[in-house]
């Protein structure tokens, strides 16, 4: 992928501090993955996460040992090409009950430390889902977490991971997102996916970042959506923008500048204030609420 000046510009603006990579993690070449790539680079906007819908401990592949953990991360690999027909692991990261992080797809720990990211296979965007899923890292978890709850080890390591993501690649921690999100799944599972606003706030703090509790809220119908606001309700917005005629732009689930000025546009018709933010008014007199 080619990146122009103003993907660059957007990058390295977005208000995080351009900071070090610090978690470990065992790269493709150390857990001897089969060789693929490369891959193109992105400019990645989330942090997706994801669950591997394996057993969980007692029984979890990887036995919480790092032995395990690189098994797992090969069998993964194998099934993505074998089963899958991808040219490699689909996602960026896999992180495992011991507390392992291992790289994924080809590229990726290189890029992320360089603040980009290689294009993948892990969150394709379904109709109506936010885009951008498979330019921005994803992190598998080793388990199913519809409701079991992740251990602490596996918990500390993905905090960590995600901190160094979101510093390296300049993402806010707002921007930490569920895969079901961007594609038709239950992924990354119902209390896992319960837990982001958790983790968005344990990044956060680790990043020493001051964001009000209920921007790391998961999406809910009638929040105020301004510009950097993302996701389904974002969505929703731009397609009945849409509807009326007030062209938002692409519908990606992005707030920014074309939406923010087919919502003043929209407020102007209606004799509400001008000021490019969705705010009860504005999506009561859209029927949003």
């Amino acid at each position: 992928m080619r990146l122009t000046h103003a993907d660059l510009a957007v990058h390295l603006c977005s208000g995080v501090k351009n900071m070090l990579f610090t978690a470990q993690v065992v790269t493709t070449d150390e857990w001897e993955a089969e060789p693929s790539g490369p891959f193109s680079r992105t400019v990645p906007r989330f942090v997706v996460i994801h669950h591997t819908d394996n057993n969980n401990p007692p029984n979890d592949p990887s036995r919480g040992t790092i032995e395990g953990a690189k098994r797992l991360a090969k069998n993964i690999q194998i099934f993505h090409k074998r089963s899958r027909g991808w040219s490699d692991s689909g996602h960026n990261f896999l992180n495992t009950t011991g507390g392992f992080i291992l790289e994924g797809r080809h590229g990726s720990l290189n890029a992320v430390k360089q603040g980009f990211c290689v294009l993948s296979a892990h969150a394709l965007q379904d109709s109506l889902k936010l885009a951008g899923g498979n330019q921005s890292p994803g992190i598998e978890n080793e388990g199913n977490f519809m409701t079991f709850e992740m251990g602490q080890a596996q918990w500390n390591s993905l905090v960590e991971l995600c901190a160094s993501l979101c510093e390296s690649c300049a993402i806010s921690p707002k921007n930490i997102r569920g895969h079901r999100e961007f594609s038709n799944t239950d992924c990354p599972g119902d209390w896992l996916f319960k837990q982001l606003p958790r983790l968005r706030k344990a990044v956060a703090d680790k990043l020493e970042m001051h964001i009000d509790l209920h921007e790391l809220e998961n999406n809910v119908a009638g929040q105020t959506l301004k510009v950097g606001s993302t996701g389904p309700e974002v969505i929703k917005l731009q397609k009945r923008l849409s509807e009326r005629n007030f062209n938002p732009g692409p519908i990606d689930g992005l707030f920014g500048d074309g939406t923010r000025s087919a919502v003043i546009l929209f407020q102007r018709s209606v004799g509400l204030e001008e000021d490019g933010i969705a705010g009860p008014q504005a999506l009561r007199s859209l029927d949003l609420i």
